[in-house]
């Protein structure tokens, strides 16, 4: 079971962006129209939740993605061309496209230290400085590496975020993060049925929305509570249990994922 105080509390004003699988997060519609930037960490192939972002509330959007290059656009084409997926040959263009509007823009730097090619959340809240930012990571597994800086400067955001991957490993700093991000609150949490589970059947992998308090919205009578479906339907999904409150959680050990 995970730790009762990532139990999402009952709020309302909730709207779902992004793709229909991976890569769809349910944000607060409040923070969303409160925020002044997106900064996105991790791009891949999918940009749906920044497009939405942008439609909706119209601010700048910056990504950070260091291994978004032209090499990873000809391996990409190589797949696609060899796996048959004629329908994915315009997505190079897509991105030009996108990432050429004005006041979009895309980075190839890791996120990480303030060194040649990374870039600190310090160091970028210093370029971009204006507070209100919402905040959205993906960095496989990097996102250790900056949790008490996001903690540090929470002020300045309106919302995170972030997908938290081997949990079963790094429960600890999880929990260190949840509570020194005491003017946030956890309004959605959503297994990654990818990244498996562990031999008590929580997953590996959660994807959690924290939102600042002064924009939390209580949830109306008979309000629908958007959902996410699976993030791939090749595998079951995962059901989420919450340890009762005051009882440690007992996240267990990994077991291997089978495709």
């Amino acid at each position: 079971m995970l730790p009762a105080p990532w139990k999402p509390i009952e709020s309302g004003g909730l709207i779902r962006l992004g793709s229909a699988r991976d890569g769809g997060y349910v944000v607060p519609k409040r923070a969303v129209l409160a925020s002044k930037r997106l900064i996105s960490m991790g791009l891949n192939d999918d940009w749906q939740f920044e497009k939405e972002f942008r439609q909706f509330a119209g601010v700048g959007i910056v990504c950070f993605d260091h291994s978004v290059t032209w090499k990873f656009w000809l391996r990409y084409y190589v797949e696609q061309v060899l796996r048959l997926r004629w329908g994915r040959l315009a997505r190079y263009l897509d991105y030009r496209w996108f990432f050429s509007r004005p006041g979009v823009e895309h980075q190839p730097i890791r996120i990480g230290y303030d060194q040649p090619g990374e870039v600190s959340v310090k160091g970028l809240l210093k370029e971009f400085s204006e507070d209100n930012i919402f905040l959205k990571i993906d960095i496989e597994g990097s996102e250790y590496r900056i949790l008490d800086d996001i903690v540090k400067y929470s002020d300045r955001f309106t919302s995170v975020v972030i997908e938290l991957h081997d949990i079963d490993i790094h429960e600890d700093r999880i929990r260190r993060f949840v509570e020194g991000m005491s003017n946030f609150s956890i309004v959605f949490l959503h297994p990654n049925n990818f990244g498996g589970t562990d031999d008590q059947g929580d997953p590996l992998v959660i994807e959690m929305c924290l939102v600042r308090n002064d924009l939390l919205d209580p949830a109306a009578p008979g309000e629908t509570r958007p959902e996410l479906p699976a993030n791939t339907s090749r595998l079951p999904d995962i059901e989420l249990r919450f340890a009762p409150a005051g009882i440690s959680s007992t996240v267990g050990p990994r077991r291997d994922l089978t495709a």
